[in-house]
């Protein structure tokens, strides 16, 4: 006990340096990170105001509403709730998610390790996995912390694979889809294949496939909406980015570092020894390099790479996990002096290739209402508005408006995605909510559902006959947001299940 905890303080020392930078008064100025705190100052709104699950963030997109959470990884919003609770501002909230997320790299790295190899190798193994460049390229320059969050989680699905844990696989997948749907993408299959190596039985079995299933099903409250609901966006027609520019070339060949060159030199090596995870990992960096490479200008020309991933050197994260294995793999095949040696020439050799992202480049110090007032959509080309949608960059005068007839709006009152108010007409009128209309949103006129009229530009519509009225509006579960919400609340209760009775190795 006492020596897994000088490990485990080990660890957390050796990683501090990766993250001293986020205890910095100021907030690293990154690609992303200023959008990730309004996002989520923007969902705790939500959630505050009785939204739950959040897929509709009503103050983005200049107060006209944008559901950005029904489509991008909104884990590390939910994780943030508590965490702004107790007293941290946005921005602090998002430094702490990213700072315990590159601890649990190096802790899980280290525990799944720890399954095969010797308590020194998987040491340098797990602090390989936190200081690959392109993990801090990721933390400091993109500022991405779904990316961050979700390296956090692969090496804790590993983990539960080595132990055969259901249980901790089923939440580890779970928790990677809802982190980052990206990166879950490219990582589940390799994360199966490792499952496939790791058992016992070399013939295919569907059990494998178990975990992911149980995944799959905790995370449907999001994954199966940001499927079927984007065919009301603008993704599909949206071009976000030119693939092209985010190549790995020699000009930026610092994202993987001379230890990248290393450790491919040492998984050869490692095939000679006949080490069968060492060379799937191996394969595994070699097609993941290519993808991040201009060679494969052909295999991004697809529409879902395109579309989807976006940015080749995405795949460059698969480094980071199949490196610090190959090079605790090296390690445990030498001798005692002969790994503290080549241990010390690899740390050398990484914190050399590291050196370039360890520290962010400059800090912004903005109060915490430049990012709960801000109305900015938090994506590059508002790519999930409603396709209908067309007052992009454009504001209102009023939230509520008289677009035809004779009527007057009174005591109105507005509470995130629920807007209630009384309607005096005194003819047949056109009244118009200044909201971007997206499937969910109902009114109601005196408890009686009414028509919404939106296609014509995107704002929520409906028709009043002469009269005095209380109408509500509302941002409500679709039928298929409902079954999807019983499909994780069921499984939730499965897992409590196996976990009581003790059924979770498989």
């Amino acid at each position: 006990m006492k020596k897994t905890f000088v490990i485990f303080l080990a660890l957390v020392i050796f990683s501090i340096p990766s993250i001293v930078s986020l205890v910095h008064s100021g907030f690293p100025l990154t690609d992303d990170g200023n959008w990730m705190v309004i996002r989520f100052s923007a969902f705790y709104e939500a959630i505050r105001n009785d939204q739950f699950p959040v897929r509709f963030l009503p103050r983005l997109s200049n107060g006209y509403g944008y559901p950005v959470a029904d489509f991008l990884y909104p884990l590390f919003m939910y994780i943030g709730f508590p965490i702004h609770i107790i007293g941290f501002s946005f921005a602090d909230t998002i430094k702490v998610i990213l700072g315990l997320s590159m601890l649990s790299s190096s802790i899980f790295t280290f525990l799944w390790l720890k399954k095969t190899f010797n308590n020194l190798t998987s040491f340098v193994g797990s602090i390989c996995y936190v200081y690959f460049p392109y993990h801090l390229f990721d933390l400091y320059k993109r500022g991405s912390v779904g990316e961050i969050l979700a390296l956090a989680i692969v090496p804790f699905i590993l983990l539960g694979i080595k132990t055969k844990n259901l249980i901790i696989q089923a939440l580890g997948y779970g928790l990677l889809i809802v982190a980052h749907n990206t990166l879950a993408v490219i990582f589940i299959p390799i994360i199966l294949g490792y499952s496939y190596l790791s058992s016992e039985n070399k013939k295919f079995n569907f059990k494998l496939f178990y975990p992911l299933f149980l995944g799959l099903g905790l995370s449907a409250f999001f994954s199966i909406p940001a499927v079927y609901d984007r065919q009301y966006t603008l993704f599909s027609t949206t071009q976000v980015s030119d693939y092209s520019k985010y190549f790995i070339t020699w000009d930026n060949f610092n994202l993987l570092g001379i230890v990248f060159l290393i450790f491919l030199l040492l998984g050869f090596y490692l095939i000679f020894k006949k080490n069968k995870f060492a060379s799937y990992f191996l394969t595994v960096s070699i097609l993941a390099f290519f993808i991040t490479t201009p060679l494969s200008d052909f295999m991004w020309k697809t529409s879902f790479l395109q579309s989807y991933v976006q940015f080749p050197f995405r795949f460059a994260s698969v480094l980071i996990l199949t490196s610090s294995y190959i090079i605790a793999a090296f390690l445990n095949n030498l001798k005692i002096k002969e790994s503290l040696i080549f241990a010390f020439i690899i740390l050398a050799a990484l914190f050399f290739s590291s050196k370039d992202f360890i520290f962010p480049q400059s800090y912004q110090y903005h109060p915490d209402t430049f990012y709960s007032t801000n109305r900015d959509t938090t994506t590059v080309k508002n790519e999930y508005m409603p396709k209908w949608f067309n007052y992009m960059n454009q504001d209102y005068k009023n939230k509520v408006e008289v677009l035809k007839g004779n009527a007057a709006i009174n005591n109105l009152v507005i509470k995130g995605d629920k807007i209630s108010f009384n309607l005096d007409s005194k003819e047949n009128s056109l009244i118009q909510i200044n909201t971007a209309y997206f499937p969910g949103w109902e009114v109601k006129v005196d408890s009686k559902k009414t028509d919404v009229i939106y296609k014509d530009n995107g704002l929520i519509k409906f028709m009043a006959e002469k009269g005095s009225y209380l109408v509500k509006a509302g941002f409500y579960e679709t039928p298929v947001r409902i079954f999807s919400d019983i499909v994780s609340f069921i499984s939730i209760i499965f897992i409590i299940h196996l976990f009581v009775r003790k059924k979770y190795i498989i």
